[in-house]
């Protein structure tokens, strides 16, 4: 009986485990696991150094409009062992430095002041340094207002240091007339939010003060006029010379921020209020007096995009928030002979926030957004993922805000707040058209308390887009 039995299981063994084997491969091959072409002529590549946006968004449905695959990321982290952020690489993009030793972002030392939010561009006549300009931390006292603190700044191991002591910017001031639920402000004296950035000819600062048109508005003026390092490009100095408020379609909001201005290929300004939930933006005139809404010329596009690749909101504490200045960029690189700006390459590019507010704390994620340069300035690409600037850790009393310092109630697992403020190449002598291979400095407030930013490749801004033209 017992040889029976083994005779039994010698045969019936292998055909149990050759029955396994079979059972496992079909079901991988069904997974789409790719399996041997060998009569398949192999298809010729495309020769270009551009960016496809066709190739960056495979795998995502297009079949309609709905972006449920475009979710942000929680506003949680995973935290291992030694107490360091898990950054999940499918919900972002991580960028590192292209000039630090640990590839993590660059702070930058403002000597005795505290500031946040900084812009940067580079300095007109030194060409190992930058000018700085941070939005100065306030205290509680009743006399302390809100001002940009300014430097001229240069590298040294890895920060990027003020070379004096940084001064205040005077800006000329507005007079409030805020009601009801906004009075407050009349009272909240001094420049707010300021952007330092360059256009095609100028370097600009636009700024919020108190409005004409409503309680707080955005103000534009030539940076030359204001700094000493550009008495001698003052004098070239034409349009807006002096502060110059910026009107928007109707209706104004209370309090209206995060507008930016970008340039057409034939350098004609325009003034962008909105992204959500319609986009919003109108050609400039050098008074702050504004043209019809243009963007209702490239809604029928525009909305199907921004409904299939917008980051969906989370529950009730999320919002979308325009960020930065523009730039305007060709998509294929300089260093190659045969890359020429035209209106099929070159896009004007920004940043948008995703914002959220869990627990009393804020969390910013950035997305990159490329729209057209020629009417009808529709939008082109956006961000299936946000960005994860290298070095970004987990919000602790180490991440130094000074709106936490006397608590002890922090979220837990929350990630720093990172405002990305600006965009601006770095090389000096570029203003604002650039390259997938030049370098970018992106500038970001940490938790309203401190300045930092990383300088990188362009082209690494531009690794998850997700293509307009790919909605079916």
């Amino acid at each position: 009986m017992v040889r029976a039995f083994r005779t039994i299981v010698a045969v019936v063994a292998p055909l149990f485990v050759l029955a396994f084997l079979l059972s496992h491969a079909t079901r991988h091959r069904g997974e789409g696991v790719p399996q041997p072409q060998p009569d398949a002529e192999p298809q010729p590549q495309p020769q270009t150094d551009d960016i496809v946006l066709t190739e960056q968004t495979k795998g995502l449905s297009t079949t309609g409009t709905t972006n449920v695959d475009v979710l942000p990321p929680s506003h949680l982290l995973t935290i291992d062992d030694d107490g360091q952020p898990v950054i999940d690489q499918t919900a972002y993009r991580v960028i590192h430095s292209n000039s630090t030793a640990s590839g993590d972002y660059f702070t930058i030392f403002l000597g005795g002041s505290i500031g946040y939010n900084p812009t940067i561009i580079p300095h007109p006549t030194k060409f190992d340094a930058w000018i700085v300009l941070v939005q100065k931390v306030t205290s509680k006292a009743p006399e302390d207002y809100s001002s940009q603190l300014m430097c001229s700044a240069g590298f040294m191991n890895d920060v990027l240091n003020c070379m004096a002591e940084p001064t205040a910017l005077s800006l000329e001031a507005s007079k409030g007339s805020c009601e009801e639920d906004l009075a407050h402000y009349n009272f909240e004296h001094g420049p707010r939010d300021a952007r330092v950035f360059y256009g095609p000819v100028a370097p600009y600062i636009l700024y919020g003060s108190h409005s004409a048109y409503t309680c707080l508005g955005m103000w534009l003026q030539d940076f030359r006029m204001l700094v000493d390092d550009y008495r001698i490009e003052a004098v070239l100095a034409k349009d807006f010379t002096k502060p110059t408020e910026l009107q928007r379609p109707p209706p104004f909001k209370g309090v209206e921020k995060n507008f930016f201005v970008f340039w057409d290929a034939a350098g004609e300004i325009y003034v962008h209020s909105d992204l959500v939930p319609k986009r919003v933006f109108a050609k400039l005139a050098l008074d702050g007096s504004i043209g019809p809404d243009l963007a209702p010329l490239a809604a029928g596009t525009d909305d199907r995009c921004l409904a299939r690749y917008m980051p969906a909101a989370v529950l009730d504490k999320a919002a979308i928030q325009q960020s930065t200045n523009s730039l305007a960029i060709t998509l294929c690189r300089r260093a190659d002979p045969k890359c020429k700006p035209t209106d099929q390459n070159t896009f004007v590019l920004t940043l948008f926030h995703y914002k959220t507010a869990f627990d009393g704390h804020s969390i910013y994620e950035p997305y990159v957004m490329l729209f057209q340069q020629s009417a009808p300035f529709a939008v082109h690409a956006i961000s299936t993922k946000p960005l994860w600037i290298s070095g970004r850790s987990k919000f602790s009393k180490f991440s130094g805000n000074v709106n936490w310092n006397d608590r002890d109630d922090l979220p837990e697992n929350h990630s720093e707040m990172f405002f990305v403020r600006s965009l601006t190449w770095r090389a000096h002598g570029q203003k604002y058209h650039g390259y997938l291979d030049d370098i970018l400095f992106l500038a970001f407030g940490i938790e309203e308390s401190r300045s930092g930013a990383i300088d990188v490749v362009a082209s690494d801004l531009l690794q998850d887009l997700g293509a307009c033209a790919d909605i079916k």
